[in-house]
């Protein structure tokens, strides 16, 4: 595999990484959101709390769950991004010549 090839995959399996937090960060917290939802309910039903509207309630959760997924899938990608590049970048040290530049090199 060439050092390009590897480079790309590398890149590849960071973007498909924060795809799959996103993902899951954006399913746990629209479950927080139907649970509430669920509980406001209860709370309505025993007369402890105004009625709830499971619309409004989602509407909320989902705007929220995409912000918040969006915001650590980035962290993840660029983080991972990042390790990929330091890991491939040309070596500027000169007191080891024999010292490969990069963990994916040829």
């Amino acid at each position: 595999m060439t050092t390009r090839r590897a480079r790309r995959l590398a890149y590849g399996l960071c973007l498909f990484t924060a795809f799959l937090v996103w993902n899951g960060i954006f399913g746990l917290l629209v479950s927080r959101g139907e649970k509430q939802y669920l509980l406001d309910q209860a709370r309505h039903e025993l007369r402890l709390g105004p009625p709830a509207s499971l619309p409004d309630r989602m509407r909320g959760t989902i705007r929220n769950g995409i912000n918040e997924a969006t915001r650590w899938a980035v962290v993840v990608f660029v983080l991972g991004a990042f390790s990929v590049w330091l890991a491939t970048r040309p070596s500027t040290d000169e007191e080891s010549p024999g010292r490969p530049g990069g963990l994916l090199d040829d």
